[in-house]
Parts: structure tokens; C-alpha cells; sequence
């Protein structure tokens, strides 16, 4: 088995956050997904003994949806300029988030806007599937993100930036679709262009958010609704980001 994915759990103890146990998600050579938890410390979970791990076998109808017909299926092979995002399994057994649905979300407003390019929008090459099921989205690579080259200080035309954030996100709202998690590292860059990515709290314009929307200090606290207001906040926080010295 190899180790996909790896997060450190904590839990309240006196008004302080205590190490419980780290969650590992594992894949065996049949694809088939488990998960187990140990003791360790995340720095160290390289050196874990999987084969002495006590695993859970994750049912394949509790975390990839039925592929419907009508949604796009992704070349194959994947050219070598795509990306191929899978959900994150890590979060799998969480009372609130249903993984199923989660990528359905995605895949729902990627085949609206593979229908409705943009420059500013991510291309949506299609779903991946196997054995009937949404196995992963594959979208146009890119290489950085804006927060990285915020973070290392690379020079770029800001001003361009922002005005190609703007008018993405002014087309999803043409099509009456609200993104809710605009931030830094949800925009990559192509050259000067940015090009606004992931879409798994995408909604309608109206519906209920549920439990995966925005990011802490980028988006509207206690929004319930996908509104355009959640992504404007977004927009000025990223434009002040942008603008500063």
C-alpha cells in the first residue's frame, strides 16, 4: 500500500487544541482506498509501518459518484499539460461533507463553463471515470499560483491581474454561478493572466452552501446562500492583497 494523503487531527482539551492522531488515507495495488490512524506525528509519517496498520476499507459508492452520461469524459491517455484533481480523502467519514456530492458540485459547474469558455477560467478537459464512477477532474496545468508569487515577491503586472480576476469572475455570475472561495491560492498564473481554478464550492446563484465553502480570511463569515456578495468581498481582499506595497 502507498500513503496518499496524511493530516494531523487535534481536539479541544482546556481551551487548547491537543494532538489526537494522525488520519492516513492509503491506496492498495487494486486502487482500492483505505484509511487508518496512528499515533505519530505527521513530520514522521514517512517512516510508518503501513503493513502494521489496522486499515478501513472506504466503500467505493461512499466517496466516487455515479458518472451521468452526459458529462464529459476526459481524453485518454490525459495529455501531459493536464492536471487531475481527485478529492481529497482525508475528509471522508466527517458527518457534514458528503464526498459524493462534493465532486458532483464541481463537475455540475465545470460543464457549464466548458460550455461557456473563458481566458480567466481554467479549462475543464473532463471527468475521469472507471467502473462507472467520477474517479477525478482534468483541467488545463499551470505551474504557480498567485499567492506564490505574492509570497516570493515575483514582479508582474498587478493591475492586469486584477482586472482578469474581475472579468472571470464577472462571466460565472453571467451564468449565474457564484465561485465562494476566491483567494490567492485559487487563482494560478499564466505569465501576467491569472486563471481562476477550483470549483468544488461553486453553486447557483441561490442555493444553500453547505459545509465546503470559502477560506478563512478571504470570504464572508456565516454565509449560508451563494451570492455574488460572497465573491465581491472576495474580490476586495484579493484587490488589497494586489495593491499593496
Amino acid at each position: 500500500m502507498e500513503i496518499c494523503e496524511h493530516g494531523e487531527i487535534f481536539v479541544e482539551k482546556d481551551d487548547d487544541l491537543i494532538f489526537d492522531h494522525t488520519k492516513i488515507i492509503l491506496r492498495d495495488a487494486d486502487d482500492e482506498y483505505f484509511y487508518a490512524k496512528t499515533n505519530q506525528r505527521m513530520t514522521r509519517v514517512s517512516i510508518v509501518d503501513v503493513n502494521g496498520l489496522d486499515t478501513t476499507r472506504i466503500p467505493a459508492d461512499q466517496i466516487w459518484p455515479l458518472a451521468n452520461p452526459k458529462f464529459t469524459r476526459a481524453p485518454d491517455p490525459l495529455p501531459p499539460t493536464s492536471y487531475l484533481k481527485r478529492p481529497r480523502l482525508l475528509y471522508y467519514g466527517l458527518d457534514d461533507l458528503d464526498c459524493g456530492n462534493q465532486i458532483l458540485t464541481e463537475v455540475e459547474a465545470c460543464e457549464v463553463l466548458k460550455r461557456y469558455p473563458h481566458p480567466n477560467i481554467a479549462p475543464y478537459l473532463g471527468c475521469i471515470v472507471k467502473e462507472g464512477r467520477i474517479r477525478g477532474l482534468a483541467f488545463a496545468r499551470y505551474s504557480v499560483t498567485l499567492s506564490q508569487i505574492l509570497k516570493d515577491g515575483t514582479p508582474f503586472d498587478r493591475g492586469h491581474c486584477l482586472c482578469g480576476i474581475e472579468a472571470g469572475v464577472r462571466h460565472m455570475h453571467k451564468l449565474g454561478l457564484v465561485h465562494n472561495d476566491l483567494n490567492p491560492s485559487n487563482i494560478m498564473m499564466d505569465g501576467d493572466n491569472p486563471v481562476i481554478i477550483d470549483f468544488d464550492s461553486c453553486k447557483r446563484e441561490g442555493d444553500e452552501l453547505g459545509s465546503k465553502a470559502g477560506t478563512d480570511g478571504w470570504t464572508l463569515d456565516g454565509q449560508d446562500q451563494a451570492l455574488r456578495e460572497n465573491d465581491l468581498y472576495s474580490l476586495s481582499k484579493i484587490r488589497a492583497a494586489l495593491m499593496k506595497a
